[in-house]
């Protein structure tokens, strides 16, 4: 992926704003993949999802009176489900000014509004004092700014010692691809504004580079290798009979056929995912 082809954050503002309405229809209302114990697994994508989000916060170990950072948000659901099972206060950002605005419309549904606020804001430019916040989550954020080293300084800035940071990130699980088959991943990330896939083992230098200690790398890829075909499918369905924005559109051209969804769900994919703790040192 060359320099010119990174996430550009009002290109990602620009085509979630046009999407997230419609996607969340497709992922369990929230904008994130689903965590699913095996293939005996029956949970909606709903159920899925929540599940995820729960894994991860939970990495945090908040609790109430604390101040969470969500860092992306989307559109909303982790961000409430998260003050409301800790009673942390939560401050989410995200780059689409639509996602803010229906974020905050949940949190008052929710009847958290007073201390669950949602605003627009750039990951690389974090708007808030030093040392502003108890933890941080950032839920497959991280894969959408240019430079995650970049955001994971802004991060560690802005939360106090002994805080933690938990994250989803893409990654790549097979060294061993051909060059078109790494072409037409990049293809992928692309349609979806998203970075260059990492490894376990980048996080180490990430996290060196941002001062912040690792706690926690997991690759949860079996996990959550269900959702593509859950997503795609319901969607292609969908947009073969309805009006779809145009940035859908070229995701759809781009995704995995049917075929490859279905051997994604039955084997070990090449994209995974990895859930990564850090923690900025006391």
């Amino acid at each position: 992926m060359t320099t010119e082809s990174l996430p550009k954050p009002e290109e990602v503002g620009t085509f979630y704003d046009a999407t997230n309405d419609l996607m969340t229809q497709f992922l369990g209302g929230s904008t994130h993949y689903g965590y699913w114990t095996g293939p005996d697994d029956d949970s909606t994508f709903e159920q899925a999802a929540d599940r995820l989000t729960d894994i991860l916060t939970g990495k945090l170990g908040a609790t109430a009176g604390e101040k969470i950072l969500d860092v992306g948000c989307g559109q909303g659901n982790p961000g409430v489900r998260t003050a409301v099972r800790t009673g942390a206060d939560l401050t989410g950002i995200s780059i689409s000014a639509r996602d803010v605005e229906v974020s905050n419309a949940r949190a008052e549904r929710e009847g958290v509004a007073d201390r669950v606020r949602f605003q627009r804001a750039d990951a690389m430019e974090l708007p808030f004092e030093d040392n502003s916040f108890d933890h941080v989550f950032a839920l497959e954020s991280i894969v959408c700014v240019p430079d995650r080293v970049q955001a994971l300084k802004q991060i560690a800035r802005v939360i106090k010692p002994g805080g933690f940071v938990a994250l989803t990130d893409f990654s790549d699980r097979d060294a061993a691809a051909n060059a078109q088959k790494k072409k037409d991943l990049e293809a992928v990330g692309e349609s979806w504004h998203t970075a260059p896939l990492v490894t376990e083992a980048d996080y180490e230098t990430f996290a060196a580079a941002a001062g912040l200690e690792v706690i926690e790398v997991t690759d949860i890829t079996l996990n959550t290798k269900y959702t593509e075909e859950r997503f795609y499918g319901p969607l292609r369905e969908y947009a073969a009979t309805h009006d779809v924005p145009p940035e859908i559109t070229q995701v759809l051209e781009i995704a995995p056929s049917p075929e490859e969804l279905k051997a994604m769900s039955d084997g070990a994919p090449s994209v995974g995912v990895l859930l990564v703790v850090l923690r900025n040192p006391a």
